[in-house]
């Protein structure tokens, strides 16, 4: 079996920030369940970022993060589960950072929910658009693709690199 190359851990470098946070065959990491939730994902942060960048409603924003909090907790758990399942020695720790991204968007969801009506000025929103940009680039460009090359090794000569869902 011919595998695709992963080139989210290596080549970082060649992609411009637009680039960064579209998806794209760049980031998959050939499970399909896993991919659509990312790509879900990086939707949800093109959407926050074109709010922020148009100076958006604030509610607007509220509600996107009240989205994003519940796409992550599920996506998070699925991908743990499907991490045990191939026994990904990075386990403990991937969860880990899973942990630090809920507490943080936690952080911004309260101050999200503190600040007056109107348009996105400063912060939050720029905590939000900072955020957004470490779960996409930070996350799943650099520790899932960690993941994806583990699996890719740990089965290279199988004909399927994911457990059946």
């Amino acid at each position: 079996m011919k595998l695709a190359p992963v080139s989210g851990l290596h080549n970082l470098s060649e992609f411009s920030l637009k680039q960064l946070i579209s998806w794209g065959d760049h980031l998959k990491v050939h499970q399909p369940q896993i991919d659509a939730q990312h790509e879900a994902i990086f939707d949800l942060a093109l959407e926050i970022a074109h709010i922020w960048q148009d100076r958006g409603d604030l509610g607007e924003l509220r509600a996107l993060a009240e989205k994003l909090n519940k796409v992550l907790k599920a996506h998070f758990r699925y991908e743990e589960q499907l991490l045990a399942e191939i026994g990904y020695p990075g386990l403990v720790a991937h969860q880990a950072e899973h942990q630090l991204m809920l507490e943080e968007l936690q952080v911004i969801l309260d101050r999200l929910h503190k600040s007056e009506s109107g348009t996105i000025a400063g912060e939050p929103g720029l905590a939000f658009q900072n955020y957004v940009l470490g779960l996409t680039v930070g996350h799943i460009f650099n520790s899932d693709m960690d993941y994806c090359l583990y699996a890719r090794k740990a089965v290279s000569n199988q004909e399927q690199v994911w457990p059946a869902s």
